[in-house]
């Protein structure tokens, strides 16, 4: 099963640290999330297609089963989440400070770049895969967490956590 980082994965990828989830409620979110997506890739098919598409060949069933995935925390950044399109993730404070159905939708969106879908490159700066950069966010939908009316126009309802407004 796809691991938390609880002080028991060591190293850095990047200059970035592989750093434990602090403990507590934003543990606590992070556990719910993971039962979430287990559950997500269990019960709607539609979810592991998408995933299966987006380049690696690996759907969200085999990610969220795979324990050399690691999710991680960077309590620096002012965003939701990144990855290097690896086995390991972060997340900011962001996603905990709005609730746990935001931080499944960031731990959604970054396994998509684990599953390849294209993102910014390192350092920041603009996705240059043209309309393939909406990609990753694109899986939250998919995975049940947005609208169509968000997909159809564009424009985000903040009722959900699927932001059509995301690219990278």
């Amino acid at each position: 099963m796809i691991q938390i980082n609880v002080g028991d994965h060591a190293g850095s990828e990047f200059g970035n640290n592989f750093t434990p989830i602090p403990a507590g409620g934003y543990r606590d979110q992070c556990r719910w999330a993971r039962r979430k997506a287990i559950w997500i890739a269990q019960n709607m098919p539609r979810a592991d297609r998408y995933y299966s598409g987006l380049g690696a060949g690996v759907n969200l069933s085999t990610m969220l089963a795979n324990n050399s995935i690691w999710i991680n925390y960077d309590g620096s950044i002012d965003f939701y989440g990144y990855t290097w399109s690896n086995n390991d993730i972060w997340i900011g404070p962001k996603p905990f400070r709005i609730g746990r159905w935001a931080v499944l939708a960031t731990i959604l969106h970054e396994l998509a770049h684990v599953a390849g879908a294209p993102g910014a490159p390192p350092g920041g700066g603009v996705c240059a895969v043209g309309g393939l950069c909406h990609a990753a966010e694109r899986a939250v939908y998919e995975c049940g967490l947005g609208n169509r009316n968000e997909l159809a126009t564009g424009v985000d309802d903040p009722s959900t956590p699927y932001d059509p407004t995301i690219v990278g």
